[in-house]
C-alpha cells in the first residue's frame, strides 16, 4: 500500500481503517465483464471507491492500487494465469469465488490472500470483508516493518560488539576502553560507531567465519582508519571546490 494514505505509522497504530477513509484507496478488478463483475463493480462504486477494471490478468500491477479483487475461478476457467508475489504483496488481494472445494481452497492459501467473497454477490458481508482485510493488511506490514528495524539494529549491535573484542584482543584493552576507542575514532571520522567498527573489523583481519589476523601481523588499524578519515576530508574538499 502506498506510504502516507494506508501504509501503517507508529502515530496510527491503534487507529482501525474506517469505512471513510475507502474513498482514498484505489481499487482494481481483475474480472472479465460479465454480470457478477458488473454487479460487484457497482456495489464498490456505491459505497464511495475509486474501481478500475482489467481482464486478463497482466504481468504485474501499479503502485497505485490499494486493493485487488479477482475473480480466482475466471481466471482458472479462461485458461489465465494470476501473477502474485505472495510474499511481498503490493496490495490487499481479495479473492471472488464460484464455489469451494479441497483444490481451490488450497490455491487460495498459496495466494495469501485476504480475504474470501463468494458469488453471487450481495451486498451483505462485502463492506465488512473488505475492511477487516484492510486492517489486518496494515497490522501485518507494521509488524513486518518493525521486525526488519529489530533485525537491523540487532546486526549492528553485533557487529559493534565484535568490533569491541577485536580491539581489546588486539590492544590489550578493557571492554569499556575498547568501547571508547571505537567511539573517538567514529567522532573523528564524522560517522556511527556502527560504520567505524565495520572499518575496524576489516582493518584486524575479522571475518564472519571468525577468523582474524595474527595479533603480530596487525596493522596499525587506527592509523589506517585515520588515514581513512583523512581521504574523506579530501573528498568532501574536492567536492566543495
Amino acid at each position: 500500500m502506498r506510504p502516507g494514505r494506508s501504509e501503517p505509522f507508529a502515530s496510527e497504530k491503534e487507529q482501525p481503517f474506517l469505512i471513510r477513509d475507502l474513498r482514498s484507496l484505489s481499487f482494481l478488478l481483475v474480472q472479465p465483464q460479465d454480470s457478477d463483475g458488473l454487479a460487484l463493480k457497482s456495489h464498490l462504486e456505491r459505497i464511495g471507491c475509486q474501481v478500475q477494471e482489467i481482464w486478463p490478468p497482466p504481468q504485474n500491477y501499479p503502485t497505485d492500487i490499494d486493493i485487488i479483487f479477482v475473480m480466482v475461478d475466471r481466471v482458472t476457467e479462461s485458461g489465465q494465469t494470476f501473477h502474485w508475489q505472495a510474499d511481498t504483496p503490493s496490495a490487499v488481494l481479495i479473492a471472488v469465488i464460484d464455489y469451494e472445494n479441497p483444490l481451490s481452497i488450497d490455491r487460495l492459501l498459496h495466494m495469501r490472500v485476504n480475504a474470501v467473497i463468494g458469488l453471487p454477490i450481495r451486498p451483505f458481508g462485502i463492506l465488512t470483508n473488505l475492511l477487516a482485510a484492510v486492517n489486518n493488511h496494515r497490522r501485518e506490514q507494521r509488524i513486518s516493518l518493525n521486525l526488519e528495524r529489530a533485525q537491523a539494529k540487532l546486526e549492528s549491535c553485533r557487529v559493534v560488539e565484535r568490533a569491541k573484542l577485536a580491539v581489546m584482543l588486539a590492544e590489550g584493552y578493557p571492554e569499556k576502553v575498547a568501547y571508547a576507542v571505537l567511539r573517538e575514532l567514529a567522532m573523528k571520522r564524522r560517522t556511527t560507531v556502527e560504520a567505524i567498527s565495520s572499518e575496524v573489523l576489516i582493518r584486524l583481519g575479522w571475518s564472519d567465519s571468525g577468523a582474524a589476523m595474527r595479533l603480530s601481523d596487525k596493522p596499525d588499524w587506527q592509523a589506517l582508519c585515520l588515514a581513512g578519515a583523512a581521504a574523506h576530508d579530501e573528498s568532501l574538499t574536492d567536492k566543495s571546490a
